[in-house]
């Protein structure tokens, strides 16, 4: 792929936790596991990657060696700035218009952060709060709105079947 057809691609704390979490046999976390390592493989090397300071936020916490390996693959990962007061403004809109839940504030920064910088994709396992599917129509409709570009929010299982890289 040519340097300017490059997706840019934001990724969200659940990704990498996936992708750098100890393997299981556990289901469906194996097979989410098995797909972010896929989709890391296959398509990240053709993809401009981002992250925001919110992911290293949410990367630090837990168990120590975990967060560890997740710092590692985040190392080189080009970081946003979350400065500009449009993505606070984007973010809280995103919670007053009930698209995110009052108390997933860093969803709606994760979103908003990714909107604001113009990423062709905001890659995520969160189902329950950003790539939700009931909720996706007032998230694209709100940035729509705003101005901003909306990034296309999938699973990385939903890349793969979209993109056929499976």
């Amino acid at each position: 792929m040519s340097e300017e057809t490059k997706l840019k691609v934001y990724l969200e704390t659940s990704f990498v936790s996936y992708l750098t979490g100890r393997p299981t046999m556990q289901e469906p976390i194996a097979t989410w596991q098995a797909v972010s390592r896929q989709w890391w493989e296959a398509v990240a090397p053709d993809s401009d990657l981002f992250v925001s300071r919110y992911v290293l936020i949410e990367a630090e916490q837990g168990n120590a060696n975990q967060a560890a390996r997740r710092l590692e693959v985040l190392r080189n990962i080009p970081l946003l700035d979350i400065e500009p007061v449009r993505i606070k403004e984007v973010a809280m809109a995103l919670i007053q218009e009930h698209a995110l839940p009052e108390n997933e504030t860093t969803d709606a920064y994760h979103i908003a952060t990714a909107a604001y910088y113009g990423m062709d994709v905001l890659l995520t396992w969160n189902c329950k709060h950003i790539a939700n599917e009931f909720t996706l129509p007032k998230t694209y409709n709100l940035l729509n709105r705003m101005g901003l570009k909306c990034p296309v929010i999938l699973t990385p299982k939903r890349y793969m079947e979209d993109c056929n890289h499976d």
